[in-house]
């Protein structure tokens, strides 16, 4: 169904999920370990918790998706889980109830993240491989126009201008984006069309079976192993810094609210450019050369970001690190693609997609032990903790190198 239509359908998606994502990635860690003073390993204990039940569940419904589930079904539900369980989480974080807050949170994590199971690998529906790469940049490209939009949302709530709920600045963001994000979800949802399979019964024992031998199957083509362990590594540290990165900022830095706002509508800019920019470059050159360029400038920017004390430096090179962030995703998208073996491409992207948030198992909690273990350091155990993340990205290259496209290296 390459359609104008559904390219449509599916890069409005990836701007109305990135609505969501940013303001809790920026609101919601500030508010549970700054405001509420929750220790750090708490908060970052929830995305290992997301990781773990993504891990339960992600092989099972990539294998039912090749059989016989439709991809916009799976989107449809988790969609409707993630606006519920983050409304919930809204709701704890407006009452300043602690707990419930991380719960409902870890369990809206999971289902937005779950959701791109079904996502990403309409992908392979909607663009031929020649094009694969810009269409993967355009959807990165939305996504981080639904950042921007995000942030403009919620700066009068986050920076006192308006109360609707009577709570804190950063506690009253939240509800909004779950309210925007589930508003542009819908158009997708309800018009992208999707070629229907038969209805098939599958029992469970049957899809237990089936996943264990898909999976051998597509575990065979060492190219796929290989890319999914690089991925799950340089991952790894670029998730863990940016979702530790508004802690970090006031940490670190000591500043508003609204100056970081600002600084994460530069970067996101950057963003939208790097994600753009690089799908033409990885067509013309191809995904993996490509994506090791990326990867060695992150093995340079991590720590030379996380320890410069010129603010106005900082500022230049975060807004600039926005173009590798972008580049990242869309380029590791199209490699996706390009290995997977046919007939394996949601089961593929199934793994792809659990070893992008699996990541979440390990990074976070070395994290927080660095900086909960350091406290007696300051400042200075976060900018530790952000060059020891760097470290996966060295060990993802060299696992990099082993991928072979198209049977060469």
């Amino acid at each position: 169904m390459k359609t104008k239509k559904n390219i449509f359908l599916w890069a409005l998606y990836d701007f109305a999920n990135s609505m969501v994502s940013v303001v809790f990635f920026l609101y919601f860690a500030q508010w549970i370990v700054i405001d509420r003073g929750i220790a750090d390993i708490y908060f970052n204990l929830t995305l290992t918790a997301s990781a773990l039940l993504l891990l339960l569940t992600v092989p099972f419904t990539g294998a039912l998706l090749d059989k016989s589930w439709r991809r916009i079904s799976g989107l449809r539900y988790s969609t409707i889980a993630s606006v519920l369980f983050y409304g919930l989480c809204s709701w704890a974080v407006i009452s300043g109830q602690n707990v419930l807050a991380l719960i409902f949170f870890t369990i809206g994590l999971y289902s937005y993240l779950l959701s791109f199971t079904f996502y990403t690998p309409l992908l392979n529906d909607i663009a031929s491989q020649e094009k694969r790469g810009r269409i993967s940049g355009f959807g990165i490209a939305a996504n981080y126009l639904g950042q921007f939009a995000g942030l403009l949302l919620v700066l009068p709530l986050s920076n006192g201008t308006l109360n609707f709920f009577g709570a804190s600045p950063r506690a009253e963001t939240l509800l909004p984006a779950v309210i925007g994000f589930f508003v542009f979800s819908l158009p997708m949802l309800i018009f992208f069309k999707e070629p229907k399979k038969p209805v098939l019964k599958i029992s469970e024992e049957s899809v237990i079976k089936t996943t264990i031998k898909e999976t051998k199957l597509l575990l065979s083509a060492s190219s796929v192993v290989f890319f999914i362990l690089a991925y799950f590594l340089f991952n790894d540290a670029i998730l863990t810094a940016v979702n530790n990165f508004p802690i970090f900022l006031e940490q670190v830095w000591k500043i508003s609210d609204t100056i970081k706002t600002y600084l994460l509508l530069g970067v996101i800019v950057t963003c939208g450019i790097g994600a753009g920019l690089s799908g033409f470059v990885a067509d013309k050159f191809g995904s993996k050369k490509t994506l090791m360029t990326i990867l060695i400038g992150w093995i340079i920017l991590l720590p030379l970001v996380g320890w410069l004390t010129s603010f106005t430096i900082f500022v230049i090179s975060s807004i600039m690190i926005g173009l590798w962030y972008g580049a990242t995703w869309a380029v590791s998208r199209s490699l996706m693609g390009d290995i997977s073996p046919k007939g394996k491409h949601n089961l593929s992207f199934a793994y792809f997609g659990l070893a992008e948030r699996a990541s979440s198992l390990i990074g976070p909690v070395i994290w927080g032990l660095v900086v909960t273990g350091l406290v007696d350091l300051g400042s200075v155990r976060y900018r530790i903790a952000m060059s020891v993340v760097s470290i996966f990205v060295i060990l993802g290259v060299l696992a990099l190198l082993k991928v072979k496209v198209g049977g060469k290296s």
